[in-house]
């Protein structure tokens, strides 16, 4: 018996990492493509100077809050959508579908047309400079165009990647980013006889990219099908007993995706109040931390796509195999990203025409971020990869949730308060993922987060 146990381990392990690979490259390279969209607005920009780097990263950081939003909800029902994939279910995984896409349409519009009213009173948290604030909401309303595209592209996206679909979305984020890269570079600076429009440009270019993902998502599930192609009827009316299962599950991952982008924004308020230079060197800092957290945001897609189907599958045994695996290999990956980091930070930095003193500063900040990352990296694994996929949603709302807002923000305003340097203010914020990281790996130890959400339809 033990031997044909250890048999059966032995054939699991290949497997698993042929579909951790197979699931994960995809969704690694998606991942990269999209967050290049940002930063190739940055980057572009920032050539034009510090001050459009900070307005398009301030415009950006309502963006982040809509995706955010976005996520917190499509990924609660995505736990949902991969484990009924496991049950082959597919009628059920329509009906998920079709409200994921409804209600990423409603706050889509609901975003646009508080962003379009009430922008700029928004963004004076970050800023009060009359050029600074004139950027960004130039930039704004034009780029809040592309919100409601984005809302159904996503859902199709995240729909795709929880049956196991990751190439769809690569292929639609690969377009998206080379239309964006081609206008930015048309219609920022005016080439190919177009004028040079600068923000407005990078807005533009960024409404054209979300058009053709969009495109590319729609031909794919329409000609594919994937088990998602139905009767219009078969998209409405879930089950109540469903639908309550949904909330209860997806609530505290609105709640977690909700309270972590308030307290980011917090973050950025108190780190504006250091000055457009650190302000300036935070944002550069940040699209650092998106890019090098893109292996781990695969990862835990990959990991939530294989424990959501085998949890769905009722093999729980397997489930403790996978996840053992996962955690090991973030372990070595965080490792990886956090060195890669701090061997290009002066390189990254190198490429933003910028004066040495913030250069520099820069330079410093983005180092800080790179320790950190290895702590935050594993923490996104374990929260957003293994509980979420588990269902354990309430764990991941608590210990992603709790070490930031009773340790991280209130550090920052009160070194914000007694003026303490960027870099040392930085270091003291960032201690949290450490309590954050031992909590998660306690949890995750006790296998409490193995739950099946599917439920039975009455006969």
């Amino acid at each position: 018996m033990n031997e044909e146990r250890n048999n059966k381990k032995k054939r699991e392990i290949p497997e698993f990492y042929k579909m951790i690979f197979s699931l994960g490259i995809p969704i690694v390279i998606q991942q990269l493509v999209t967050s290049s969209l940002n930063f190739v607005d940055n980057l572009m920009i920032g050539r034009l100077g510090e001050n459009y780097i900070a307005a398009v990263g301030f415009a950006n950081s309502l963006f982040r809050i809509y995706d955010l939003f976005l996520f917190g909800i499509n990924s609660g029902m995505g736990i949902f959508i991969a484990q009924y994939y496991g049950k082959k279910d597919f009628a059920t995984i329509r009906k998920i579908f079709g409200s994921m896409i409804r209600i990423g349409l409603l706050i889509g519009f609901l975003f646009t047309v508080v962003v379009f009213a009430r922008g700029r009173e928004i963004l004076t948290v970050y800023t009060r400079d009359p050029l600074v604030l004139d950027i960004s909401m130039s930039y704004l309303r034009r780029v809040v165009f592309s919100y409601m595209i984005f809302a159904v592209s996503f859902g199709i996206g995240l729909t795709c990647r929880s049956i196991g679909k990751t190439k769809v979305p690569l292929a639609a984020s690969a377009l998206g980013v080379m239309t964006n890269t081609l206008f930015n570079y048309a219609l920022i600076y005016g080439h190919f006889g177009l004028p040079a429009l600068k923000e407005q440009g990078a807005a533009i270019a960024t409404v054209l990219a979300r058009v053709v993902e969009l495109t590319v998502y729609v031909l794919a599930v329409y000609k594919k099908d994937y088990n998602l192609k139905g009767k219009l009827g078969g998209y409405f009316r879930l089950p109540k007993q469903l639908l309550r299962e949904i909330w209860r599950r997806s609530l505290p991952v609105f709640l977690t995706e909700s309270l972590w982008i308030i307290g980011v924004i917090l973050l950025d308020v108190a780190y504006a109040q250091l000055g457009i230079r650190e302000a300036a060197s935070m944002q550069m800092a940040g699209i650092v931390m998106s890019i090098g957290a893109i292996v781990f945001m695969g990862l835990a897609s990959s990991a939530g796509v294989m424990i959501g189907h085998t949890i769905g599958e009722g093999n729980f045994e397997k489930v403790k195999i996978y996840s053992r695996k996962i955690i090991g290999l973030s372990v070595v990956l965080a490792a990886l990203v956090a060195v890669l980091v701090e061997l290009l930070a002066g390189s990254i930095v190198a490429l933003y025409k910028l004066d040495p003193g913030i250069s520099a500063m820069a330079e410093g900040v983005i180092r800080i971020a790179g320790v950190f990352m290895f702590f935050k990296l594993i923490d996104w694994s374990i929260l957003l990869g293994l509980f979420r996929a588990g269902g354990d949603t309430k764990s991941s709302l608590y210990l992603e949730t709790l070490p930031n807002w009773l340790l991280g923000i209130p550090i920052a305003f009160t070194g914000v308060y007694f003026k303490v340097p960027v870099h040392k203010l930085m270091i003291f914020v960032e201690s949290a993922e450490i309590l954050k990281c031992a909590a998660a790996f306690i949890r995750y130890r006790s296998f409490k987060w193995m739950i099946d959400v599917t439920v039975k339809e009455p006969s």
